[in-house]
C-alpha cells in the first residue's frame, strides 16, 4: 500500500459508517444554502428599508427566487433531523442542537411556511383568501425576520467553517460528495432564477397596493400599478 496523502495525514479518519453516511457533507451542504438564502433575504430586506412602493416587483421577483433554496434548505435540515431522531448513529455522533436552537426550529419553520405561502397565495387567490394572505405575511415576515437573525447569529461561525471546507482544495476532498453539493446548490439558486423570470409576465398580480391619500386627502391609486377589482 502507499503512503497516505496529504489530506489522509491531517484529517481525522471517520469510521465507516459516518462516511456512508456523510453528516459533515449534510452540514455542508446546509450551510452552502443557508448563505444563499442569506444574501437574497438581505436584498428583500433592503426593498423594505427602500420603500416597497418604489421596489415592489423587485421585492417580489427576489421573493420568488428564494423559493427553491428554501425548500431545498428545509429538506437538507429535514433529512438531518430524521436521521438523528430516527437514531442513526453517524448523525447521533455528532450530537444534538442547543436546547434553545431545537426549541426556535419549529417556529422558524413554521414562520417560513407562513411567510412564503402567503406571500405565493397573494398572487393566486382572491377576495377573502386574498385579505387573509395579505394580513398573514405582514407579520409573519416580521417573525421570520427575528428568527432568522438569531439563527444567523448563533450558526454563522459553524456555517462559515463549513462552506470553508468545501472552497478550500486541501479540505474539500475530505468529505464526499462536494461535487454533488455544488450541483445541489447550483440547480436551487437556477430554478429560483428561472422561477422568477418565468413569473414575470404574471408578477403584476402581486402588485396590488393599498391606494394611498394624495396632498389634499383624496384616495389615489396611481401609486398601485396594474390593480384591479378582486
Amino acid at each position: 500500500m502507499g503512503e497516505p496523502t496529504l489530506v489522509e495525514a491531517t484529517e481525522p479518519q471517520r469510521p465507516p459508517f459516518v462516511r456512508r453516511f456523510n453528516p459533515d457533507g449534510n452540514e455542508r451542504l446546509t450551510a452552502a444554502l443557508g448563505l444563499v438564502l442569506v444574501a437574497l433575504t438581505v436584498v428583500e430586506l433592503a426593498t423594505l428599508l427602500l420603500g416597497l412602493q418604489s421596489t415592489l416587483h423587485l421585492h417580489v421577483f427576489v421573493g420568488l427566487v428564494l423559493l427553491p433554496p428554501i425548500t431545498f434548505k428545509l429538506a437538507s435540515v429535514g433529512w438531518r433531523f430524521t436521521r438523528y431522531y430516527t437514531r442513526n448513529q453517524a448523525y447521533r455522533l455528532r450530537g444534538a442542537p442547543q436546547l434553545f436552537m431545537r426549541l426556535l426550529a419549529p417556529l422558524l419553520v413554521a414562520a417560513t411556511l407562513v411567510l412564503f405561502g402567503s406571500g405565493v397565495a397573494m398572487g393566486v387567490v382572491h377576495g377573502g383568501a386574498l385579505q387573509l394572505a395579505r394580513r398573514l405575511h405582514g407579520p409573519a415576515a416580521f417573525v421570520w425576520t427575528l428568527l432568522l437573525g438569531v439563527h444567523v447569529l448563533v450558526y454563522a461561525p459553524r456555517a462559515l467553517r463549513a462552506i470553508g471546507g468545501d472552497v478550500r482544495a486541501r479540505t474539500r476532498r475530505a468529505v464526499a460528495g462536494s461535487r454533488l453539493r455544488a450541483a445541489v446548490v447550483a440547480v436551487a439558486v437556477v430554478c429560483g432564477l428561472a422561477a422568477g423570470f418565468a413569473t414575470l409576465p404574471v408578477q403584476h398580480v402581486w402588485l396590488h397596493l393599498p391606494p394611498h391619500r394624495d396632498g389634499h386627502g383624496r384616495w389615489n391609486s396611481a401609486h398601485s400599478p396594474h390593480r384591479r377589482p378582486r
